[in-house]
Parts: structure tokens; C-alpha cells; sequence
């Protein structure tokens, strides 16, 4: 019996409809990291939550589109790039008060 490689699971499980929803997705989170982004930097914060938006959008269109795998890896992804612009923020503020 064959192993199945990460494609052929997802089309396997449905994962068809992830290859429309999940740049859909991407596209509607990288929007809101951006408007994240851009209110992080009118108070003088570097952030990069587009790429975190953009993770966690990716995956919730995979999620929506029945693409497990992409689904776990990019929600994943995300939830991980968000915690570390939450970390940098608190480093940034704690180095502006020392």
C-alpha cells in the first residue's frame, strides 16, 4: 500500500476546497496584520503582524476549506508569530523605560 504525501492526504479528506479558501484567507489576514501593523507603528512599535495575519488567515481558509493539515500548520504558525510580536512589544516598552 502507497504512503500518502501531504497533498494527496488533504485531497483525500477534502481538502480540495482549501486551494481556493486558503489564499483567500491569507489575503484577509496579511489586510488585518497590516492595520495592526500600521497602529503599532503611530505608537513607534515595530511589529510584523501582517506575517502573523497572514499565517492565521491561511489557516482558517484551510480550516474552512477541509484542509486539515494546512489548517493545524497555519493557524499554528500564526498563534505562535502572534505571541512573538506580543513579546517584542513588551520589549520594546521595557527598553524604552530603562
Amino acid at each position: 500500500m502507497k504512503e500518502l504525501n501531504t497533498r494527496e492526504t488533504q485531497q483525500v479528506s477534502g481538502g480540495i476546497f482549501g486551494l481556493i479558501t486558503t489564499p483567500i484567507g491569507a489575503v484577509m489576514g496579511l489586510a488585518i496584520g497590516s492595520i495592526v501593523d500600521a497602529g503599532c507603528k503611530a505608537g513607534n512599535l515595530e511589529t510584523s503582524f501582517k506575517w502573523s495575519g497572514l499565517q492565521l488567515g491561511a489557516g482558517i481558509g484551510a480550516a474552512v476549506g477541509i484542509a486539515p493539515i494546512t489548517a493545524a500548520l497555519g493557524i499554528g504558525y500564526g498563534v505562535v508569530s502572534i505571541v512573538n510580536n506580543k513579546n517584542s512589544i513588551l520589549a520594546q516598552i521595557a527598553a524604552r523605560m530603562s
